[in-house]
């Protein structure tokens, strides 16, 4: 009857209490193991993170390590830039020199042009032939002005640089004394066309 429908009930309750604690112990275990891997898992990060941090320090190291030994290795390297200074030097030599060459015959050949100029007038007068070689020596100043200017001031401060250096009452090297006779020899050939 009644005692016994109750006392069913009480046995299935207690086999439902038993198979939830049962649950519960195994869930709990379960759980127990959960936070034991979550720890574990939380100090590998921690010192993965360290490693990391670490690494970087040494990586960032070892970068300013390779960038010293190239800046050193440069400088040591220095004869090579020094062989492409010296190479640049004799280039720069050998095109002022033919440089030079080249004015020098311009320089000729104008002069013997003003020559031929003065005898054509003494023979010609003043005709046409006279008038076009007359344009021609008043037209090339100004044709060649900008080239002048241009190869002055490319000079103008290597040569003011050097004079400065220079401790005065000191003689000047023998290509800056070449240098000034041919500039001497310019202004007197300026001069002459001046006059002209």
């Amino acid at each position: 009857m009644k005692s016994e429908a109750i006392s069913q009930d009480i046995e299935a309750l207690e086999r439902d209490l038993a198979s939830l604690r049962a649950r519960v112990d195994d869930d709990s275990s379960s759980f127990a193991t959960l936070e034991q891997q979550v720890a574990e898992l939380r100090e590998n990060l921690l010192r993965t993170r360290e490693s990391v941090t670490e690494r970087e320090a040494r990586l960032d190291e070892k970068r300013q390590e390779l960038a010293e030994t190239k800046r050193l290795e440069a400088l040591a390297a220095y004869e090579e830039d020094l062989r492409s200074q010296r190479e640049a030097g004799d280039q720069a030599a050998t095109a002022a020199t033919d440089f030079l060459a080249a004015l020098d015959d311009y320089d000729d050949a104008t002069l013997k042009l003003r020559r031929i100029l003065e005898e054509m007038r003494g023979a010609f007068g003043s005709d046409e032939r006279v008038a076009k070689v007359e344009q021609a020596l008043h037209e090339e100043p100004s044709r060649l002005r900008g080239t002048w200017e241009a190869v002055m001031a490319a000079t103008k401060w290597r040569l003011d640089a050097r004079v400065e250096e220079t401790v005065a009452g000191e003689e000047l090297p023998q290509d800056l004394q070449d240098l000034a006779q041919q500039e001497r020899r310019r202004a007197r050939i300026k001069e002459y066309f001046g006059k002209s």
